[in-house]
């Protein structure tokens, strides 16, 4: 089911663990299996010293967007950040900003 994409490189600091991934470089427009790629739990990154999840899901149909969520000690209904878009070099630029102490240290 996966043998055709790489899993997408990111740049992230000591300190999270990868949960889960399945963030594929796969194009939305040109991805045999869609469903396969495209779906609501892509990636899950955490920082349990800071009680940081960085979350990521593709919503919707080939028209929905990546959803990435920022989120303090699973406080899911009220996220510190929320990103949507269409375009995966946004979603990569966020995920490494996001995952940065420097950045995230205004939440702490």
């Amino acid at each position: 089911m996966y043998e055709q994409f790489e899993i997408q490189p990111l740049r992230l600091l000591a300190g999270w663990t990868v949960e889960f991934n399945e963030f594929y470089q796969c194009d939305f427009n040109n991805c045999p299996n869609f469903d396969s790629y495209f779906k609501e739990d892509l990636l899950q990154l955490s920082n349990n010293r800071f009680n940081l999840v960085i979350d990521l899901g593709w919503y919707g149909d080939i028209n929905g967007t990546y959803k990435l969520y920022l989120v303090k000690n699973y406080n899911w209904e009220e996220p510190l950040e929320v990103v949507s878009t269409r375009n995966p070099a946004i979603v990569i630029e966020k995920i490494e900003i996001w995952s940065n102490y420097y950045y995230f240290k205004k939440y702490l």
